[in-house]
């Protein structure tokens, strides 16, 4: 196929969504850009520059369509790459139908869970949209937005169960600053996804609290042995390398990185802000918030181990408090 001939849209417009047009506009003559402001798009056909999120990063308006007309993006486009916080998805492209998305391809760069659903995002498409689950991927990695903006070298994974469509999304997203390999795991790499924004979250509670860098690497540890226990207990068919970028890479760069979002918002719980205050402090979603409530949901089905997930839970959503429950946790470590 010719990597020129299928046209791409991105939908959303945050930090990641706009790293990711900047990655597409230096690879492609052209893409479709759907974002919600008008400001936003303002800024980029006057100035070509996201004037709300990484505003240093420059984009040439003559490789990108902007536009907030949702239908009109989708429409023109046959790969859809959605960068859409996980908790405005639903509301997003309620307006959209399961006709929008015929032969089209869907690709999830989404953090997180449909929570009016509680779904993963590529089940949330197949269930309500009846896109072909051999035309959906996901893109992931250990990659924040803002390094990406520096074009400092990252490497990504494109996972689909359709291993022509994972390697064309891989050739989207090459250049000189991104390296992107290929996977079938599109389930695993997904809940991987999920799942580390919570323990970021938690990782940032400890270090809120004043933990050091041994007690969070014994912490991380137990964190990433949790992770591969949930996962290969809801998808034991699948014979995966959990020592890889998409999962232990990605699972590293969020709790330990000054760009994490999830850590960040973790360090004000453990600092004693209470939940509502962190949230206003946050200028961006903290995915892991959503994330915690419908894992734990989730998990009420497959009745999984998981007490960092079940404390994490407890401080958010149960005004639990917070140094007790790590405390609590610190106890079963090793």
């Amino acid at each position: 196929m010719n990597l020129f001939k299928r046209k791409v849209a991105v939908i959303g417009s945050g930090s990641w969504a706009t790293a990711i047009v900047k990655i597409l506009s230096d690879n492609l003559p052209s893409i479709y850009w759907w974002v919600r402001e008008p400001e936003v798009i303002e800024s980029v056909q006057n100035n070509g520059r996201n004037c709300m999120y990484l505003s240093s990063v420059a984009i040439d308006p003559k490789h990108v369509k902007v536009s907030n007309d949702l239908v009109k993006t989708v429409s023109k486009a046959d790969i859809i790459i959605m960068v859409i916080p996980s908790a405005y998805l639903h509301r997003t492209i309620s307006d959209l139908e399961p006709k929008h998305f015929e032969n089209k391809s869907i690709i999830s760069a989404i953090k997180g869970i449909v929570p009016e659903r509680m779904e993963f995002i590529t089940d949330y498409l197949i269930n309500h949209f009846h896109v072909d689950p051999q035309q959906l991927g996901v893109i992931s990695g250990p990659s924040h937005a803002e390094e990406i903006a520096w074009r400092k070298l990252t490497f990504l994974t494109s996972a689909s169960l359709n291993p022509e469509l994972a390697a064309e999304v891989a050739d989207y997203f090459n250049c000189d600053y991104v390296r992107t390999n290929v996977s079938d795991d599109i389930f695993g790499i997904e809940c991987s996804v999920v799942l580390k924004n919570i323990y970021a979250l938690a990782a940032g509670i400890f270090r809120g609290m004043g933990a050091g860098d041994n007690l969070l690497a014994l912490f991380n540890t137990n964190c990433i042995n949790e992770m591969i226990h949930f996962i290969s207990s809801i998808h034991p068919d699948k014979d995966r390398n959990f020592y890889t970028a998409p999962y232990l890479g990605d699972f590293l760069v969020t709790t330990y990185s000054q760009h994490s979002r999830n850590r960040a918002f973790g360090v004000m719980i453990g600092q004693g802000y209470s939940i509502r205050t962190a949230q206003l402090e946050m200028k961006m979603v903290a995915e892991g918030y959503y994330a915690t409530r419908c894992i734990h949901e989730i998990n009420m089905k497959y009745k999984i181990n998981t007490p960092i997930i079940n404390a994490v839970f407890s401080i958010l959503y149960e005004k639990a408090m917070f140094r007790q429950e790590m405390y609590n946790l610190l106890k079963s470590m090793k």
